[in-house]
């Protein structure tokens, strides 16, 4: 019996793919998107976890900076309703300031022309002013952008989900450090803990927690994403009760265990959120890792478009895979630790890539490059076993063997 599957990727492109159901061994899509967000997003709001209604934690001539998580879906939305309730208790709206926490383009997000609050770019926030926060328990000295460091009030913004350096990405970890010096992203963006499962004990995001501590964070609203990349769940309240729940969520929603590797795996990445589409593809390459057999293919579904331009000569310069990989993973840049992720991949296991490179790109990163879906489509047949996989930075595997 064929059974029926339609993956979003890319930029909320969808493709629509039959398999003999007997063949597949393991499916996971990811929650559905709600059907309703902008009710979801008030119900959120208007009832928080272990604390009051936002607006009752300001007095009017507070002066609130608002930290945005620009990978966050429907994140113009929610600084909307979040500032209406504030303008009711007599914030003024010039002194609503959104901190974007990352770099990206503002014209490449839906809803974000209906934000009537003043938007301030990443580059334009750390080139202020940086004022002395506190020192940790360790005495490493706190520096912050004065934007954010002298606020009445912090509101933050944030996607919840997995992270190799922290364990879980969001609430704390949408300040800090994100807006740190380049020298402590360097300490805390490092290479990741592929051997830690999430709920390991890290000492990254204690000193995380601990600088959200010293800063007086208090509330702030976490968004679980659907599988195709859109909100699924969301959440507000008091940051310590809203990361335990987020945990409780996300783990149900993208946490599972494959008991059996497969063949083939076909993994979707879609990236309408994503500000930086390599690291997405990065997770999930190491997602795809733990789900193909030893001789077995991947099959990769995005729209990547740009291949980071001073990474050319690392493949120029030879066409070794393990003197390539080296390189890659010795650079101190993320992006290249990124790339070296797909590569690695494609090193163990037969990967076809279906994006918007040039072939010449993609059988660089020693891929076999699928030029458009017909393509994708006659890769997929043949499978011995299948594992299918949508959203795959979203996801979690706990390998069984």
């Amino acid at each position: 019996m064929l059974a029926h599957y339609q993956f979003t990727y890319g930029n909320d492109r969808k493709f629509s793919f039959e398999l003999n159901e007997s063949l597949v061994r393991w499916v996971q899509t990811g929650p559905a998107t709600n059907s309703d967000i902008t009710s979801a997003i008030q119900a959120a709001l208007n009832d928080p976890i272990d604390y009051p209604p936002v607006h009752e934690a300001v007095v009017p001539g507070d002066r609130v900076a608002i930290v945005v998580d620009p990978e966050t879906p429907a994140w113009p939305e929610i600084v909307c309703v979040i500032g209406s309730q504030l303008e009711k208790r007599g914030v003024e709206p010039s002194s609503l300031r959104i901190s974007l926490n990352a770099e990206m383009e503002l014209n490449n997000q839906a809803g974000i022309s209906k934000v009537p609050y003043a938007i301030v770019p990443h580059e334009q926030v750390m080139e202020g002013r940086s004022v002395y926060l506190a020192s940790t328990a360790e005495g490493e000295r706190i520096y912050l952008p004065e934007e954010i460091g002298e606020a009445d009030y912090i509101i933050s913004i944030g996607r919840f989900g997995f992270d190799d350096h922290w364990g879980y990405r969001g609430t704390h970890s949408t300040v800090f450090p994100a807006f740190a010096t380049e020298d402590e992203k360097a300490k805390y963006l490092g290479k990741g803990h592929q051997e830690l499962s999430p709920e390991d004990s890290r000492g990254v995001r204690q000193v995380i927690d601990e600088i959200g501590w010293l800063l007086g964070l208090q509330y702030c609203v976490q968004v679980i994403p659907s599988g195709s990349g859109e909100l699924s769940h969301v959440l507000s309240g008091a940051c310590d009760s809203v990361y335990q729940k987020s945990v409780s969520l996300l783990n149900d929603a993208w946490r599972s265990t494959i008991p059996n590797r497969a063949e083939t795996v076909i993994v979707s990445i879609p990236h309408a959120n994503e500000v930086d589409v390599w690291a997405a593809t990065a997770r999930a390459c190491r997602v795809a890792e733990k789900l193909t057999t030893d001789d077995g293919r991947v099959i990769i579904m995005t729209d990547l478009q740009k291949f980071p331009e001073d990474l050319h000569r690392q493949f120029e310069a030879s066409a070794d895979a393990g003197q390539v990989l080296r390189a890659l993973n010795r650079s101190p840049y993320p992006q290249a630790r990124a790339v070296a992720a797909l590569a690695s991949l494609a090193n163990r296991f037969k990967v076809y890539l279906l994006s918007n490179l040039e072939q010449d790109v993609v059988e660089s990163l020693f891929c076999i490059p699928l030029a458009d879906e017909e393509e994708l489509r006659n890769a997929l047949q043949g499978g011995e076993s299948y594992a299918l996989l949508q959203g795959g930075q979203f996801a979690y595997v706990d390998s069984a063997d």
